[in-house]
Parts: C-alpha cells; structure tokens; sequence
C-alpha cells in the first residue's frame, strides 16, 4: 500500500521510467563555446546513450586539429591523448576518437596531412561495401572554417619524358590499372596477382610516406623488377615505393631498367589547398543537409547495430560536432549506419563523416576547473581502446 511519503516518489519513478527522454538530457559547458550534452532518447524505435560535443568555432580562441601517439605506429586511449602536456597557453577541452586502424601493423588506415605534409598516405577501396569506398576527410581552413568534403589526391609518376597518371594508391590491381604502393599500404608486399608488371624504386632523396609534401616529386631508383607472371609479389619498401601495371599499361613501365631514376608526387585537390590539416575517413554519412551514405547500406559494416562515432559540421563551418552512441551493451544496443545518418540530419547537419566505431568509440572532455580529462561515453569493451589517432578541440590563450 502506498503511503503519503512514498507514494509520490514512486510515482515519479515509474514516469522516469516510461519517459526518460528529457529526464536523462544533460548539458554541461566544458568552456564558453564548447558544451557536453548526454542524452538518452529513443531513435527508430530503440533507446540510445547519446553524447555530443558541440564546438562554437567563432569564439576566441577555439580551434581543431588531429594528434597521433609518438611514434605514431603506437596506439594510445583516447583520454591518455588527452590529457598530454599541452604548449603553454593552450588548454585541450575535449576529443574523440579519429582514424580506422589496422591491427596488424597498428597504423592508421587512412590519409592524414598536417600543413601540407603527408602524416600517412593510407588506403582507399573498390567496393562499395567498405568504408573509403568514396574518399573523403575532415580538415581545417587557414580561415578557421571546418569542412566536410569528397577528396582526391592525383598521384603521378614520372621517368625521362613520361609521366603517367596513377589509378589509385594502396588498393587492389584491376585490370587495365597502374596502382602505386607505400608503406600506408597494411600488408609488406603487393599482393597483386602474376597478371601484371611490377616496378620497385627505393632510395627516395626525401621522405614519402610520412613527410611528403603535396604537390613536390619525390625521386629515387630503379632497384627491382617483377615481371609478367611471377607467381611471387613485389615488396614495399620502407623508404621507397611499388608501381604495378596490368594490360596497355606495362608497355609503360617495360621502358624502365635498374638503376633509372623514377619521380613521385601526390597532389590535392585546389578545394583543399588551404587546409590546416585533413583526416580521411567514410562513409560520409550527410550530404549538403541530406541523410546519404557514400556507401552501400546493404553492407554488413552499415547494417550491423553498433558502437558510432562521427564529426559533423553545419552550413557555415562555424559550428563543429563530435558524437557518439554507445552500443552492444544492455540498453545501449547501438545504431545502424543508417539510423546514424538519419539522427545525425536530425540534428541539423549539413555535412557528416563516419569516423571508427565500434569498440574504438570513445568521447572525452574536461569539466571546468578539472586538471584532468575524462571519459564521457560508455566504451563498449568496458574499458577504452587504444587508437591510432584522436580529433581534438583545444582553446588558445
């Protein structure tokens, strides 16, 4: 039997119960211009943990960047990253995790570029189930704007009066391709089949894959040649790089011996001239205010109901978001790649990237007057996962 004193706080447990949308939403200012906000709300049908960052880019002081464990083939947490000694005057306020990694070598799977410079080449795909299936990044304008967008970087070779335009960097040969490969690329060899003619050039006059700088060749020598139908594939080397050809295109490289000197360069896009720093990433999940995947959805990657993680901008650029849902965890059961495109529009979006999930997502801030940085979201390993790479909000004196 109910009572007068228990009565009502019962009563209002069981409403917190059926309607935990706005009892469960929180914000809290990490400084003036950046916000926490956690919610917990229902999202096609479902209950979600729900944490967001939200960046005002016009107040003073504020801005974004990529940083990467040293050495960076290390990976490190999220709130270890974080809570790094900062140069004097700067203060970090909050991050999240970044870039897709490989397990194996423990490197960042895909491009990121710091003022110009290659940090890593990375990879890219020819199936429309993967992720970088269409490549694209977020970066930084000298402005101070963010931008969300669809990238490219020409790659072009060039020996004596030649100079061939790549297909790709770092993906499988198809036929009639030129691909060239680096030390970005996951496995030690090519991998390619015996269908083709491989060129090996090593001994580059400065560094590729990191520290190239975009739009300057790069030169080294011929040191090895796979020809047409061995079975054994080229390998990479560490300061160098692989150019393999199949069809019309070996006619190309034939013309290549030993010792022949072989130039190099990886350009980008004029859009993207003016960056501070990229950091490639996919699916992008919003397009121009719209909820569309560079992806296919039929993809067990994007229907599979997981951890998120994602970096959004509005229409200006001005004003940045970084979120996460939770997943795989009771009451947390995570969202479809989808169901994440469609909050994310939710939201306002005008441009979303799909950043790595999973057991990776990871949201950390700084509370006002704290030393330290902290986890914000629930991990779904129930610890944090160590990362190849972070996006991080900081504030400038």
């Amino acid at each position: 039997m109910l009572n007068k004193k228990t009565g009502p706080i019962i009563f209002m447990l069981v409403l917190l119960l059926a309607f935990p949308i706005e009892s469960l939403a929180k914000t809290t200012a990490l400084s003036n211009g950046v916000n926490w906000r956690h919610l917990y709300t229902k999202v096609n049908g479902k209950y979600q943990s729900i944490d967001i960052i939200g960046i005002d880019l016009t107040k003073r002081g504020h801005s974004i960047s990529y940083h990467l464990p040293a050495p960076y083939y290390q990976l490190d947490r999220v709130s270890a990253l974080s809570n790094r000694k900062m140069p004097a005057g700067q203060r970090q306020l909050a991050a999240i995790n970044a870039s897709f990694f490989h397990f194996g070598t423990r490197e960042p799977a895909y491009m990121l570029a710091n003022n110009g410079h290659l940090d890593n080449l990375g990879a890219v795909s020819g199936k429309n189930t993967d992720y970088m299936y269409v490549p694209a990044a977020f970066g930084m304008k000298q402005n101070g704007a963010a931008v969300i967008d669809r990238l490219n970087l020409p790659v072009t070779v060039r020996f004596g009066e030649t100079t061939l335009p790549m297909t790709g960097y770092n993906e499988s040969r198809e036929k009639d391709e030129m691909i060239v490969y680096t030390r970005s690329m996951k496995y030690e060899n090519t991998r390619t089949n015996p269908y083709g003619y491989e060129v090996t050039v090593d001994d580059l006059d400065q560094p590729l894959d990191p520290g190239a700088e975009f739009g300057k060749a790069v030169t080294g020598k011929v040191t090895n040649i796979r020809t047409y139908g061995e079975r054994s594939s080229s390998v990479i080397p560490k300061n160098g790089f692989v150019l393999s050809a199949h069809g019309e295109k070996t006619k190309l490289l034939k013309q290549l011996k030993p010792g022949d000197q072989v130039s190099l360069t990886v350009d980008v896009e004029e859009k993207w001239k003016d960056s501070r720093f990229m950091l490639a990433s996919g699916p992008l999940l919003v397009q121009k205010g719209k909820a569309e995947m560079t992806m296919a959805a039929t993809s067990p990657n994007a229907r599979t109901r997981a951890p998120r993680s994602a970096v959004m901008v509005d229409k200006s650029g001005r004003k940045v978001y970084f979120v996460t849902v939770d997943g795989r965890q009771k009451g947390r059961p995570g969202m479809t790649l989808q169901e994440f495109a469609n909050y994310l529009k939710s939201l306002g979006g005008y441009e979303a990237l799909n950043l790595d999930g999973g057991g990776s997502t990871t949201l950390a801030g700084r509370m006002i007057g704290s030393s330290k940085s902290k986890v914000l979201n629930r991990p779904s390993d129930g610890s944090e996962r160590t990362v190849s790479a972070i996006l991080e909000v900081f504030r400038s004196k």
